[in-house]
């Protein structure tokens, strides 16, 4: 790709980030001593490459399209990201922050003596659930926290994720001027349509999504690197270098003149005219005359709408 993200993506990404690793920290499983089977087919003697898969089978799957394994660690007692420098110290004052370390408390790995495997002798495919290793180590069991709650930006019928799902659509953009010169207010409308089991599971996510966006406002990441994770799954950068300590997430944030900065000031998003509601569809709905389908997704249904703004000077 030879142009920058726009805007646009970098907004949906943040929102994306926000709600995952913010908002909807208590919707968080944890899964202990699952074994691990080698992947023959994944593998391969020559380039010392061996891929080895959890074995599990739960509704929901923590692997299912949306969830997979959580990939960074929480400050104690709140719900921030950790940041930390790079010897690893985490970093309360300004300058908030020099990056954002992949998780070190989140997963560990036991080979088949229950000893704990050291996490710089092999790589994590958070999406996916496997653990890649060189053939240093032959890794036998997995303790690892997972997303319960499916989030992701689009859905299709066909390759839906079992409930709870969240889905993050921005459905419109306007632009207007706020100030004498340049400078634009921009803001985006967006539905986050939220998909349950039952009654009580979808108030209690509706409730804290509200929660989180309802007078709040989150970072608006500039991504000059790219996003946490590589297309496979595994961290940024972390297959070429094994060192967790220097390969971080550069969490630097656009400023009001869209330019890179890492200030406590400037770079957010904010979310305005929050509202919720159910929404009532029936389990059975006609397509065609020739075509009936049967969906349990909107049993349990709401959206929650709100303004997703944000101000630039160009």
């Amino acid at each position: 790709m030879t142009y920058e993200m726009k805007n646009i993506r970098k907004e949906d990404t943040s929102l994306y980030y926000y709600l995952k690793h913010v908002v909807l920290q208590d919707f968080i499983e944890k899964d202990e001593m699952v074994p691990l089977q080698l992947l023959e087919e994944a593998s391969c003697d020559e380039d010392n490459v061996y891929v080895y898969e959890a074995l599990t089978a739960m509704a929901p799957s923590p692997t299912e399209r949306g969830r997979g394994w959580v990939y960074i660690d929480t400050c104690s007692g709140t719900t921030t990201i950790c940041n930390v420098d790079a010897n690893g110290n985490q970093l309360t004052s300004y300058p908030v922050a020099s990056g954002i370390k992949e998780q070190s408390n989140r997963i560990k790995v036991y080979d088949s003596n229950l000893n704990v495997i050291n996490e710089n002798e092999y790589l994590i495919d958070y999406i996916d659930g496997r653990v890649v290793t060189s053939g240093t180590v032959s890794p036998a069991y997995i303790d690892y926290y997972w997303y319960y709650i499916s989030l992701v930006d689009e859905w299709a019928a066909i390759s839906a994720a079992d409930p709870p799902v969240v889905v993050i659509d921005l459905m419109g953009t306007d632009k207007t001027g706020y100030q004498l010169g340049p400078g634009r207010r921009v803001v985006r409308k967006v539905d986050i349509h939220i998909f349950a089991s039952d009654p009580a599971e979808r108030n209690d996510v509706v409730d804290t999504i509200y929660d989180g966006l309802y007078l709040k406002c989150a970072p608006l990441y500039d991504f000059p690197n790219g996003t946490m994770l590589e297309y496979d799954g595994t961290w940024y950068g972390r297959k070429s270098n094994m060192n967790k300590l220097t390969t971080l997430f550069d969490n630097s944030t656009l400023d009001y003149l869209g330019t890179n900065i890492n200030a406590t000031i400037g770079g957010i998003v904010q979310f305005e005219n929050v509202t919720s509601r159910h929404i009532n569809l029936p389990l059975i709905m006609t397509r065609s005359q020739d075509e009936v389908l049967l969906s349990d997704l909107n049993a349990y249904r709401s959206k929650i709408s709100f303004d997703l703004v944000y101000y630039t000077y160009i």
